[in-house]
């Protein structure tokens, strides 16, 4: 028999078990998993800023307190007043923002261009907290405003979830927006500043992401591990079933699952009041094909029988078996005899029409079969075993009255 193709799991199985012994991780799976990496990733980061998008409002309210405590606890200064507005406008400014952010992060059609807005509103948020306090005069207001800077960097990098290549790209590209406006605008600037707060928080976050990244990494391949090995337990345990149902050879139900099915097609015809039959089908000398062919051919004839009584079980409730040996079995629920006798003639022509050569056939020269028919409605008062026997006993008679021949059960 050919083996059958391994399915594409078992291949990705011992993929992810490669990628877990490497002692260092690139950021990069094969394709099929990354794609799967980066969705649960995607995923769970819109969900992290649903359940968490309060934290940046604690952004916003850190900017309106630095602005009431500035002015309410500290000294009146020349162009205060100019600071004061500048400030309120800034604030506000960074709430509405805030709050279209946490609008689109509501709605579900929003979804696929997540990290678009989300990289958007956080290079306009970084704009905002970095170009608006270069027209401060105040020097400690103008620093403590850098803080919201850091806080914004800090919630992109640390709790947004974000994969390494887009929190660094929102740092990066937050930063370089704010160069070219600086440039642009032709304000004085505190590069000094700037290089401390943006671009070392960048460098940080990117070493922080990274470590990160390489753990969800980790997470996600034995997550994924577990579920390949639950695969693959599972196949094993139906494989199991299948060997204790299946004849190995010819694919058939086995004696024991034809057992267990009989059983319930008995009861289930007895409480419903309808018919059920037997097609007791054997191979006609084949002990002489064995000695003339031998036992590999022996075992291919088989198949080929077999071959031709699961043709004729058609119907969602006839079950074909291996009775044993060279001895098959066809079990028909709800058929009478004469539907039985009907399905025993085109097994028996079935075969014929294999014409597989029998050199030690006395009734052919090619492989033929004997069939004995039997059917009965079940009754609390008749065993199971009854059927059997009646089948049994025309296969019998078929092979006494000379063979390739079905012979219908008396009680018929």
């Amino acid at each position: 028999m050919i083996a059958e193709k391994s399915p594409a799991w078992e291949a990705e199985y011992d993929t992810v078990r490669d990628l877990l012994g490497q002692s260092f991780m690139r950021l990069r799976f094969p394709k099929m998993l990354e794609r799967d990496y980066r969705r649960t990733m995607d995923a769970r980061a819109l969900e992290t800023m649903r359940d968490n998008y309060w934290m940046l409002f604690l952004l916003a309210l850190g900017a309106v307190l630095i602005v009431y405590f500035q002015y309410t606890v500290g000294g009146v200064w020349i162009g205060a007043i100019e600071d004061l507005r500048l400030s309120v406008l800034m604030t506000l400014c960074l709430v509405s923002v805030l709050a279209l952010f946490t609008v689109m992060v509501k709605i579900p059609s929003f979804d696929r261009h997540y990290f678009t807005y989300t990289t958007l509103f956080c290079v306009i948020m970084l704009l905002f907290l970095a170009v608006f306090p270069a027209y401060l005069r105040d020097e400690v207001l103008r620093q403590r405003s850098t803080y919201l800077v850091i806080y914004l960097l800090m919630i992109v990098y640390g709790v947004a979830n974000l994969r390494l290549h887009q929190a660094a790209f929102i740092g990066f590209a937050g930063m370089g927006s704010v160069v070219l406006a600086v440039m642009a605008l032709d304000v004085r600037y505190d590069w000094g500043m700037f290089m401390q707060f943006f671009f070392l928080t960048n460098l940080v976050g990117v070493g922080n992401s990274y470590v990160v990244e390489v753990r969800e990494r980790r997470l996600f391949l034995q997550s994924r591990l577990l579920d390949l090995e639950k695969r693959q337990l599972n196949k094993l345990s139906e494989r199991l079933v299948q060997l204790a149902r299946e004849d190995g050879l010819t694919g058939l139900a086995n004696r024991r699952h034809f057992n267990d099915r009989f059983l319930m097609e008995w009861e289930r015809a007895r409480r419903d009041g309808k018919p059920l039959a037997l097609v007791f089908a054997d191979v006609d000398h084949f002990k002489a094909f064995n000695d003339k062919h031998g036992h590999l051919e022996g075992d291919r004839a088989l198949v080929a029988v077999a071959d031709v009584l699961k043709s004729v079980a058609t119907r969602p409730g006839d079950l074909a078996a291996r009775y044993g040996g060279e001895e098959f079995v066809l079990l028909l629920p709800n058929t009478t005899c004469e539907g039985a006798v009907e399905l025993a003639r085109e097994l028996i022509q079935g075969i014929d029409d294999k014409a597989i050569a029998h050199r030690g056939s006395k009734v052919a020269k090619h492989v033929t079969i004997s069939a004995g028919v039997a059917s009965m409605v079940p009754d609390v008062h008749i065993a199971p075993a009854k059927l059997i026997d009646l089948a049994d006993e025309a296969l019998y008679a078929a092979k006494h009255e000379g063979r390739h021949r079905v012979v219908v059960s008396t009680t018929c």
